[in-house]
């Protein structure tokens, strides 16, 4: 007997086929580290918020929250925005928020809107422009 594939998820409004968050919390020498992956979207952004409040809950004042969203496919402005509530939060408790790494979007996101500095994220090195050869 032959099985037919499984129907394809459905699609956003967008077109993509929408792609669940996933995390993993860790604690570290410094404090606690959430990995992402997955997408940050409306849909997604309760479930970020949680994660996010649940790991600065983690540990003493003073602790890091570190931040990989290098598997994060997609992130929307309500990622954007749960992401800096986020930071406020660790301000209120005397804790650092540190986003760590980033995929293309993610990275693209953080510069257009100058949020990256606010997450500690590292400034994406300028791409060169013409010949730097000078005669």
């Amino acid at each position: 007997m032959i099985r037919s594939p499984a129907p394809p998820p459905p699609a956003s409004p967008g077109g993509r086929a929408r792609e669940r968050l996933r995390h993993r919390t860790e604690p570290t020498g410094s404090g606690t580290a959430v990995r992402l992956s997955g997408e940050i979207d409306p849909s997604t952004v309760e479930e970020l918020e949680s994660v996010l409040a649940a790991a600065l809950s983690l540990g003493d004042d003073g602790a890091s929250l570190t931040l990989d969203l290098s598997g994060v496919s997609f992130c929307d402005s309500s990622g954007l925005n749960a992401l800096l509530h986020a930071r406020l939060l660790a301000m209120a408790r005397h804790r650092s928020l540190t986003v760590v790494a980033a995929g293309a979007q993610v990275a693209g996101l953080l510069a257009r809107t100058h949020v990256g500095g606010l997450l500690e994220f590292p400034a994406a090195p300028a791409a060169p422009r013409g010949d730097a050869h000078v005669p």
